[in-house]
């Protein structure tokens, strides 16, 4: 089930959220282990520069689920 609800406090909103903090959350951690697959294949074959940019961005979505859960409605 997917909530929507506005986060409490004097921070903004981040600029990815939908509203629905569990799916969010969800899609950035499916973001970062796809990353971090990928870089491991590009590590394999030798491409470090890929392995780079996409070792970036696992570390951006990291950050993001981090801002995800800092926004999450309170526990009951």
């Amino acid at each position: 089930m997917h909530e929507g609800f506005p986060p409490a406090g004097p921070f903004p909103r981040p600029v990815h959220y939908t509203g629905r903090w569990r799916h969010d959350l969800s899609n950035e951690v499916n973001a970062l282990t796809m990353a971090t697959a990928a870089a491991r294949h590009m590590i394999e074959i030798g491409d470090i520069p890929a392995a780079m940019a996409n070792l970036s961005r696992a570390e951006d979505a990291g950050m993001r689920c981090i801002e995800i859960l800092r926004h999450m409605p309170p526990m009951p």
